[in-house]
């Protein structure tokens, strides 16, 4: 989920539409928001906007089992030698002072790829601003 090289292009931009799908209204509205400042605000950008306000993943299932596998990372193997109570304590306390900014991370990767995918993602994009913008 994290690295653009592991998912294709077409992946990328079929998870970015999908999400966007899932978002339709929320997407529309802040479009629609922006437009009495900025008749024609450039979409990527304010596709990326809309992803970090949004504050959420792409793909929830793949974004937790990429974070279980980052704590899995980063407490180097101090999970293998604990109790299940042990373990327990270790990634709820990795969670209270990491996860926020994992997830940012995340999202921040995802605004990305949206620029890495522009063109693929561009008319799906426009296609569900249809009657929020005229001639895009």
């Amino acid at each position: 989920m994290e690295q653009t090289s592991e998912v294709s292009k077409e992946e990328t931009s079929e998870q970015i539409l999908r999400f966007f799908r899932q978002h339709k209204e929320e997407w529309r509205s802040f479009v629609s928001d922006f437009l009495p400042v900025t008749p024609h605000p450039p979409l990527q950008a304010l596709a990326k906007f809309f992803v970090i306000r949004s504050n959420q993943p792409f793909d929830m299932q793949a974004y937790m089992k990429a974070q279980a596998e980052f704590i899995k990372n980063s407490l180097d193997g101090s999970l293998d030698s604990s109790t299940p109570l042990e373990r327990q304590k270790l990634v709820a306390e990795w969670l209270r002072h990491n996860a926020q900014s994992h997830r940012d991370q995340i999202i921040l990767d995802q605004a990305r790829r949206i620029e890495i995918c522009g063109e693929l993602v561009e008319r799906g994009l426009k296609d569900l601003l249809e009657g929020v913008v005229a001639n895009w």
